[in-house]
C-alpha cells in the first residue's frame, strides 16, 4: 500500500511516532511523501532520507533525549543558573540553542546521503505540475514575524532562498522550535533589512493532515495517513479547558492558540478515518529525562495504535 504521511509534534511524545510507522512499514504500508510538525519533523526528516523504519523505531527506543537537550554549565549554578538562563529567553528568545539537535541529525541525515532538500527530490511531481510537491519531505514551522503557517521547502522561495539549497536540519530546528523552549530559526526577508523568525509548527499547526491534501477535484493517487499523539476524540468534551483562575486561563489561552487550527480537521469525519491516535496520556511533552522503559513504552503503544488501526481496515 503506498500512502502519504504526516506525524504530529509532540516534544519527548514523539518516541511514539517511531513505533506508529514502524508499525505501518511492518503492515505494508509504503511511504511516499512524508510531512511532520516538532518532534514529528525529526521522524519525518529521517524516515524522508531512507533510514529503515525498524531502525527508527530502535534508534528512538535507545536514544536518550537528553542527549538533543544538555545540561549545560548553567543548570550546575544553582539560583544563578537560572537568572542566566533568563536572560538567555530575553536575548536568544529560547533557553536551550538548537546546536546539539542540529549535529545529532546532520550526522545521521549525511550518513544517509542528505544535507539538503535537494537530496529528497522525487522524480514524479505528480498531482502538482508546480514542482512545490517534488519533495518527499515537507516540514511546518510558524513564522510569528508574518503571523502565518509556513511548508518548509515550499516556502523558502518567499524569503528568496532556493529550495534546494537549504539544509534539511536547519528547517527541523524551525519546525522543534518550541516558543522560549528552543531559539528560534532566522531567515532573512529579501526585501528587508530585518529578518523573519521561525517557531514551532505547533503554534499554528501541530498535525498539517491536510498538507497532501489535492484541491482541484480530483482523487489523490493515494492516501494520507495522520499519526496523532493522543487519545481518538470523543466529542467536543475531549477538548475542554476548565479555567479556574490565572493559570489555567493563561494555559488554555496558550492551548487554544495550538489546537485551533488542527480542530477543524478532527471535527471531519474523514479525517478521524485516516488518523491513527496513539495515547499518550501521562506522558508530558518537554519532559526529555525519559527512561529507557519509557521510551519503550511509548514505541510499544505507537506500534500498536498502528496496527490496530490497520487491522480494521481489512
Amino acid at each position: 500500500m503506498q500512502a502519504d504521511l504526516v506525524l504530529e509534534g509532540g516534544g519527548a511524545k514523539g518516541v511514539a511516532l517511531a513505533g506508529a510507522v514502524a508499525g505501518l512499514d511492518a503492515g505494508g504500508v509504503r511511504f511516499e511523501r512524508i510531512a511532520g510538525t516538532s518532534a514529528g519533523a525529526v521522524v519525518a526528516a529521517l524516515l524522508a532520507a531512507g533510514m529503515r523504519p525498524a531502525d527508527l523505531d530502535a534508534l528512538a527506543r535507545d536514544l536518550d533525549l537528553r542527549d538533543l537537550v544538555p545540561a549545560g554549565p548553567l543548570d550546575r549554578l544553582g539560583t544563578l543558573g537560572q537568572g542566566l538562563r533568563g536572560l538567555s529567553v530575553l536575548l536568544e528568545l529560547g533557553l536551550y540553542d538548537h546546536r546539539p539537535m542540529q549535529a545529532w541529525l546532520h550526522e545521521r541525515l549525511s550518513a544517509l546521503g542528505v544535507r539538503t532538500f535537494g537530496d529528497l527530490r522525487r522524480d514524479d511531481d505528480g498531482d502538482d505540475p508546480s514542482g512545490r510537491r517534488q519533495y518527499r519531505l515537507v516540514l511546518a514551522a510558524a513564522d510569528v514575524t508574518r503571523s502565518r503557517r509556513v511548508l518548509l521547502p515550499w516556502d523558502y522561495a518567499d524569503y528568496g532562498l532556493d529550495p534546494d539549497a537549504q539544509p534539511v536540519v536547519q528547517a527541523v530546528a524551525a519546525s522543534a522550535a518550541i516558543p522560549l523552549v528552543f531559539e528560534p530559526v532566522r531567515l532573512p526577508f529579501p526585501d528587508r533589512a530585518d529578518t523573519a523568525v521561525l517557531v514551532d509548527g505547533g503554534l499554528l499547526s501541530n498535525f498539517p493532515v491536510d498538507v497532501f491534501d489535492r484541491h482541484d477535484g480530483q482523487p489523490p493517487r493515494w492516501p494520507t495517513i495522520g499519526v496523532k499523539l493522543s487519545a481518538r476524540p470523543e466529542g467536543t468534551a475531549a477538548i475542554v479547558q476548565p479555567v479556574t483562575g490565572p493559570v489555567s486561563y493563561l494555559r488554555a489561552v496558550i492551548g487554544t492558540a495550538v489546537t485551533a487550527w488542527d480542530q477543524r480537521h478532527l471535527d471531519d469525519p474523514r479525517v478521524i478515518e485516516r488518523t491513527i491516535f496513539v495515547d499518550t496520556t501521562g506522558y508530558p511533552s518537554l519532559d526529555f529525562g525519559l527512561s529507557a522503559e519509557q521510551r519503550a513504552a511509548l514505541a510499544d503503544r505507537g506500534r500498536a495504535a498502528a496496527s490496530a488501526w490497520l487491522g480494521a481496515r481489512r
